[in-house]
């Protein structure tokens, strides 16, 4: 094709060891065999060199690939996945596709996120949306972070302690082993009022950490653009694509928080570690009620707890 810039793209995104087509091609067999790399390869060749529209559309890659057993929706769904991940390949109008030297948005947010510092800038930024969240509407003093005991009163007041984002609930781990400790004794003595607490713990997983990688990254490109620094090497529907990226990537950490940290661990003297452990179910931050009275509906609905 006489455009040497073109390798990386097909080694990132058709054919090299680590690229996009392979990965999305690792459970396909049969018929369906490689049906990735074969719709980015028409792609390339219908989109590059001496075509008049230099643009694949869905019925050009449909003629190509179209066999006996690989019906229309296949070759569609293929298209869709493989432009969805790919560093390079561009959507054109609704229907056509383009693969080029120039790198999509999709790339550079995927580098600014590898150079995230996750000392001062992910972990702070998750504990700040964590924060921000169970702050919405708090019915309930709140504790967030506790370094040791001694940083949780206590109060007969009922209060709500929040863990943060880096502590995961695993039955018998350190975390629980520590809530435990902390729920009997604060500092050298017994707590007098052990029940007062309410402890809010994320489940295991890094979605919470990949949507706020993907949160910060999408806005240092946002502020990239604003300032110039990333050129003008982007169309102008990438460009304007760019704040609705960021937004939604800021609803996802929301609702992401809602649906992680889904257990509440209160006092139980009934149980061998004095602990009862309440799993809340997947919320959505859609719903008209806070985090807070999520906990507290939970604890009332289970008899735990009344206004008195």
């Amino acid at each position: 094709l006489g455009e040497s810039r073109l390798i990386a793209a097909i080694d990132a995104d058709l054919s090299g060891a680590q690229s996009h087509a392979r990965a999305l091609d690792a459970d396909t067999k049969g018929a369906l065999r490689n049906i990735h790399r074969r719709v980015g390869t028409t792609i390339l060749f219908e989109s590059s060199g001496g075509q008049i529209d230099k643009v694949a559309h869905l019925p050009e890659l449909r003629f190509a690939l179209g066999e006996p057993e690989i019906d229309t929706t296949s070759v569609d769904n293929a298209a869709f996945a493989l432009e969805d991940k790919s560093y390079f390949i561009r959507r054109a109008g609704t229907d056509g596709f383009r693969i080029s030297h120039q790198p999509t948005l999709k790339k550079v947010v995927n580098d600014r996120r590898a150079s995230l510092d996750e000392e001062s800038e992910i972990i702070p930024a998750m504990k700040s949306f964590v924060q921000k969240e169970f702050s919405l509407n708090a019915a309930l003093p709140l504790v967030f972070f506790p370094e040791d005991d001694a940083a949780v009163q206590d109060t007969p007041k009922l209060m709500l302690v929040v863990l943060d984002p880096e502590s995961e609930w695993r039955t018998g781990d350190s975390i629980h082993l520590r809530i435990a400790e902390w729920t009997r004794r604060r500092g050298s003595s017994p707590r007098l009022y052990p029940g007062s607490l309410v402890w809010c713990i994320k489940k295991p997983g890094r979605d919470l950490r990949d949507n706020v990688e993907m949160w910060l990254a999408w806005k240092r490109v946002s502020k990239e653009v604003a300032e110039g620094a990333l050129g003008v090497d982007f169309d102008r529907n990438e460009r304007t694509e760019i704040h609705t990226k960021a937004k939604d990537s800021e609803e996802a950490v929301y609702d992401e928080i809602w649906g992680c940290y889904r257990y509440t661990v209160i006092a139980d003297n009934q149980s061998g570690d004095g602990l009862k452990i309440i799993d809340l179910g997947a919320g959505h931050s859609s719903g008209n009620e806070s985090l807070c009275s999520r906990i507290i509906s939970t604890l009332k609905s289970q008899a735990l707890l009344n206004e008195s």
